[in-house]
């Protein structure tokens, strides 16, 4: 372990919250956490390494003396605790992106090597869309190693990405279908379970286009106007809870070839499957902390190769272990501030 560091985790029972209190717990960096939620939430215990730690009851109080406020509930309590955070000096880390159209904000992945970087009165950092991530590190990386690439990408949303009532409407519509009983519909407006859409209901809780327009947005900040016009995306409502998949196109030039192409993307958070390893699944990767991409060579236009490349990650994990980067990148520039 490396230097402490004082965080407070604001939706500590959400399912991002506990997923992000895992990576903390499990970081080469010391943290030493508050965990913190509204409503029933609180008194709540969650695991914290090696001990259970006590939810606690938001309060403006909960952000004394913290290095980074993590924030992983919804909109409105961000919104009405962000100032209270600034205020008591702590960096901020919104996973929610409620923040991003504050002046001073930034949209950040340190896993991508183009985009602004944070400084040390940065407002807040909000870690990228992980379907942003998954498809700018990709597309970076191609880019770089052949310089003309063009991306079709066919990006499937899970449930999970809209928490426990994304995940709880999905379960219980599967089994009112395999009941034959009536659906309830109130975060979708649309069956989604045993179901594929493009859209959702009219008056769902959630918007597909306006997530589709979150991740090119994010793409285009985190990977620069060049990269991100080179991918063009359909994002389709899944009848899975956990897990981003992604079926994608890569034309490529003709001097990319398979052994080429794959080690151009592995490394890092990125693996790359072999002939021997089957390939990933929105199932395999629960609880896998990186990015998995199964390659394949296909027909490509005249003067190019292509290639179907499938990507799956743990959406939860991933999006944790990105802010954690985030967090760990802002608590740096904040600790050599000169005092």
């Amino acid at each position: 372990m490396t230097t402490n560091l004082r965080g407070v985790v604001v939706g500590a029972s959400t399912l991002l919250g506990k997923e992000l209190i895992e990576e903390l717990n499990a970081s080469q960096t010391a943290w030493d956490l508050r965990l913190a939620d509204t409503g029933d939430s609180s008194g709540q215990l969650v695991a914290g390494g090696d001990e259970a730690l006590v939810v606690q009851p938001l309060s403006p109080d909960i952000f004394h003396a913290r290095d980074i406020a993590f924030f992983a509930a919804d909109p409105q309590t961000t919104r009405t605790y962000w100032r209270e955070a600034r205020t008591a000096g702590a960096g901020l880390v919104d996973l929610t992106a409620t923040l991003e159209i504050e002046p001073g904000a930034i949209v950040r992945s340190p896993w991508i090597p183009n985009g602004r970087a944070p400084a040390v009165d940065t407002a807040a950092v909000i870690p990228a869309h992980p379907a942003a991530v998954m498809l700018g590190i990709v597309a970076s990386r191609l880019a770089g190693a052949f310089g003309r690439v063009q991306l079709a990408a066919t990006v499937l949303e899970p449930a999970s990405q809209q928490g426990s009532s994304g995940v709880d409407e999905m379960h219980q519509q599967t089994v009112g279908l395999l009941g034959f009983h009536a659906l309830p519909q109130e975060v979708y407006d649309a069956q989604v379970a045993f179901n594929l859409r493009i859209g959702v209901g009219e008056a769902a809780k959630l918007d597909t286009g306006a997530i589709a327009a979150t991740i090119r947005r994010h793409l285009k900040v985190v990977a620069g106007e060049s990269i991100a016009s080179s991918v063009t995306l359909q994002l389709v409502q899944a009848p899975v809870f956990h897990g981003y998949t992604m079926s994608v196109y890569a034309q490529l030039p003709t001097d990319a070839d398979a052994t080429a192409v794959r080690r151009a993307l592995h490394g890092g958070v990125l693996h790359v499957t072999n002939a021997h390893e089957e390939a990933p699944s929105n199932q395999s990767v629960v609880q896998e902390p990186g990015i998995a991409l199964a390659l394949a060579e296909a027909s490509g236009a005249a003067g190019t190769r292509g290639f179907w490349l499938w990507i799956a990650a743990d959406n939860l994990k991933l999006a944790a272990r990105h802010a954690v980067a985030c967090a760990e990148e802002l608590a740096a520039l904040r600790a050599a501030k000169p005092q």
